[in-house]
């Protein structure tokens, strides 16, 4: 599809041209064909899809995680330990309609992609998270950990089932849906020492190693592909830190916390930084999480695939309309504004504050099945 946002400011996010008072970007099959300030050219304005919206800013979508999607489920009930009897208990619909609907709610608080630690790795839950995300054309990486697992043989069975239960084959083609280890202890990882580094490499699975770990096997982790570091004292590559007291550029988030997956939360928490850095906020879960986590798009830039959301600041009770990049990401940096669009991969999930993929017929029952079981 041919997407062209125009009249909104836009944060790039990238030094060529960071910030843009009133522009215009242009999508043609998820790539950013151009984009640039002032009105588009007139080809530009055969686009099948045309997003007009002032007072309105367009930047990269937010990347949240690593707290865990389930217990982001069950938040509703008031004895979270009835979580994993809950899982057992409802079907797979409706584990599924649960799912889609909690990625859907992210969605519309900005997020375009979500990164899970999912202790329960039975394969019922995997496929159940990997339907969800494809129907809501959500990106979602799995995060597993490695003890969890009994052999290497299990995680190829993992990433069959993952293929098996997407509903929409080109979420898994198109890379909405990827795999990560997370190595929680040092026998894990000797355990599968000599199978790991192929087995990884080959499936293209992210592995998420804290510093710990990592310092005691830096060599056994040397030739894996996609390594992401965890709280390293003088990170000597990009890492994510899991406390935001002790962030520092250009590394990004993460946090067990599943209340930290909503950016409205999040954003005032990181807003809290010593130094108060107005940018710090949305820059960490739109630049510096994507780009430390490789996943989704960490600036706007033409030749990349399009993860965009434009925030809308006319609506009240957003206050005075921010007309500068100083006055946009202290407003987005309090959780002050309202999503009207979310393109993923190219493809238009949210439209006029509205969720295209999940509508509210299954809000509806999911609100009854939450209901049923607040009663029990």
């Amino acid at each position: 599809m041919k997407i062209l946002i125009e009249g909104t400011s836009i944060i790039a996010m990238n030094k060529q041209k960071p910030f843009i008072q009133s522009g215009y970007i242009y999508i043609d099959r998820g790539n950013i064909i151009a984009y640039n300030e002032g009105l588009p050219p007139p080809e530009f304005e055969f686009a099948e899809y045309v997003i007009n919206e002032k007072f309105a800013v367009a930047l990269p979508g937010f990347v949240v995680g690593i707290g865990n999607i389930l217990e982001y489920l069950f938040q509703f009930d008031k004895d979270s330990r009835r979580s994993v009897s809950l899982l057992t208990k409802l079907s797979k619909l409706e584990l599924e309609a649960l799912a889609e609907v909690a990625l859907a709610s992210l969605t519309c608080n900005g997020v375009t992609s979500v990164i899970s630690l999912i202790t329960h790795s039975e394969e019922k839950v995997i496929s159940i998270l990997a339907s969800a995300a494809s129907e809501a054309w959500t990106r979602l990486r799995i995060v597993l950990p490695l003890s969890s697992l009994s052999s290497m043989q299990e995680l190829e069975s993992i990433t069959k089932t993952i293929s098996r239960s997407i509903k929409d084959a080109e979420a898994l083609s198109r890379g909405l849906i990827s795999l990560g280890l997370f190595i929680d202890n040092d026998e894990a990882l000797h355990k599968f020492s000599h199978e790991l580094t192929d087995a990884v490499n080959k499936m293209n699975i992210y592995i998420y190693v804290p510093a710990e770990t990592y310092n005691k096997c830096r060599n056994g982790l040397a030739n894996i592909r996609n390594l992401i570091l965890l709280d390293l004292h003088e990170p000597p590559t990009s890492c994510l830190y899991t406390t935001y007291t002790s962030w520092k550029p250009p590394c990004g988030f993460a946090s067990l916390d599943v209340s930290l997956l909503n950016p409205k939360k999040l954003l005032p928490i990181l807003h809290s930084l010593e130094k108060h850095d107005i940018y710090v906020p949305t820059y960490m879960l739109s630049h510096f999480n994507p780009l430390n986590n490789k996943i989704g798009a960490y600036s706007i830039i033409e030749g990349t695939r399009s993860d965009i959301v434009v925030m809308s600041f006319k609506d009240p009770p957003y206050g005075p309309i921010p007309i500068s990049e100083y006055s946009v990401l202290k407003a987005l940096s309090n959780a002050f504004y309202n999503v009207k669009v979310v393109i993923i991969d190219g493809e238009i999930v949210v439209d006029n504050s509205l969720h295209l993929n999940i509508g509210e017929e299954k809000v509806k029952k999911v609100r009854g099945l939450i209901e049923e079981l607040e009663l029990k």
